[in-house]
């Protein structure tokens, strides 16, 4: 298969100018924070060749500012095939929507959610949210994947699930949040059989992390964060099955109380796919970290 790799960061030049997310519409998620509302938007159709991995187009990045402050709860994506309906492969590769470009850095303090084919759905333990303001610049990237050997016409959908500031009945505690993959660039290569990756980093602060979700492809078996400094794992999200063995998401970590982090303190991220195949294939593995700051 031939593969299109195209690199993560972003061309600035090419982000159209900023578009007001003005359109909050009720939310059947109920939450004893605040009336909850939601905001949808989408890509046109787009033509994606075959083998085309970690596939962003420059025009398909979207800058877009909030008409208010906002306390976003959740993030969902789906994929849609020229008809409006769910395609059968997948052909989402992962999204960012935040305050920060994207970049092959493993950045710090991002307010920002995501997506992945395998997690396509996110949602905030209850009492946190990421907050945003007029002020805020955001980015959006969507990337894509196409596995098939024929060209594939899709779009994606995006659905931000918030608290409007002046909808708040109760405070909510402000969560940040970190991507930190076991290599960078991100995309890699497995060859057959079983295969372990890992990276090393610290966070320079006290902290508590609150909702662990990773970035994976498929065959991958599972991805841990290890606590070195006091030998212990934090926390291991493996991947979920169908009846056929077919790989169709991933654990989450979700926790109000947390996991308390102590500055300078050192943590590993280990990944492992298993590749059943004769030949290499795609991957990326992250975790995604979000954290009160203490």
């Amino acid at each position: 298969m031939r593969r299109l790799y195209v690199p993560i960061g972003l061309a600035f030049a090419s982000l159209a100018a900023a578009g007001q997310l003005t359109d909050f519409r009720p939310s059947p998620i109920e939450s004893p924070h605040g009336a909850v509302s939601v905001v949808e938007f989408s890509t046109p159709l787009v033509v994606l060749e075959p083998g085309a991995l970690a596939h962003h187009l420059d025009q398909m990045m979207a800058n877009y500012r909030f008409a208010e402050p906002v306390w976003v709860i959740g993030y969902k994506t789906e994929i849609l095939d020229a008809q409006g309906k769910p395609p059968r492969e997948n052909y989402l590769c992962h999204t960012f929507f935040g305050d920060q470009h994207v970049t092959q850095r493993q950045e710090l303090d991002m307010r920002a959610v995501y997506s992945d084919s395998f997690t396509p759905e996110m949602r905030l333990p209850q009492g946190f949210g990421v907050r945003l303001t007029p002020d805020d610049n955001l980015h959006w990237m969507p990337m894509f994947n196409n596995r098939d050997d024929r060209p594939v016409r899709v779009r994606m959908k995006v659905e931000i699930t918030l608290i409007r500031e002046k909808d708040l009945k109760k405070p909510l505690q402000p969560l940040y949040s970190t991507l930190q993959s076991v290599v960078i660039p991100h995309l890699f290569f497995v060859p057959p059989g079983h295969h372990e990756r890992q990276a090393t980093f610290q966070l320079p602060f006290d902290a508590k992390i609150h909702f662990l979700g990773t970035h994976i492809h498929p065959h991958g078996s599972s991805i841990e964060l290890f606590n070195v400094s006091r030998g212990e794992r934090v926390w291991k999200g493996l991947r979920k099955t169908d009846n056929a063995g077919r790989m169709v998401g991933m654990d989450v970590y979700s926790s109000v109380e947390g996991y308390t982090v102590r500055a300078g303190e050192t943590f590993r991220v280990t990944s492992v796919y298993n590749n059943p195949t004769r030949d290499q294939i795609d991957a990326m593995a992250g975790v995604f970290v979000f954290y009160s700051r203490r």
